[in-house]
């Protein structure tokens, strides 16, 4: 009997390892894929060119927000209307010339957005620009 309880208390105790062990590589399994989860890197860029000058700033803090929270931050802005209706008429004191068939157009990532400034939202790695441009 004495020699059944020693094997059955070593398959206990080679078990119990066994299972710690298990257990520590799942938690360290866990724990780098949590890590690798954090480390993605949030960028997001705004560019303004009004036909002479050219501003850039970093807007990686406004991922989420929209583009005219964003340029609302970074410059000076006139707009007609608020929010989703917001029409932006001049960026930095340089005004958009009706008489000249000109506009301040929002673009993301090299395209021309669908959608207004107020209702853009800035996604992660992003490229916002406002341009002059001609209709």
């Amino acid at each position: 009997m004495k020699k059944y309880t020693k094997v059955v208390l070593l398959l206990a105790i080679i078990l119990l390892f066994g299972l710690s062990f298990l257990g520590f590589k799942l938690l360290s399994k866990k724990t780098t894929i949590q890590s690798e989860k954090t480390i993605q890197q949030v960028s997001a860029s705004l560019k303004i060119s009004d036909g002479t000058n050219v501003q850039s700033f970093d807007i990686s803090g406004f991922v989420g927000k929209t583009a005219l929270v964003a340029t609302q931050a970074n410059t000076k802005v006139i707009a007609t209307g608020t929010g989703v209706n917001a029409f932006i008429t001049a960026i930095n004191g340089r005004a958009a010339d009706a008489k000249k068939h000109e506009f301040w157009e929002l673009d993301a990532n090299g395209s021309e957005t669908q959608v207004g400034a107020g209702s853009y939202i800035i996604q992660n790695r992003d490229k916002i620009e406002w341009k002059i441009n001609t209709y």
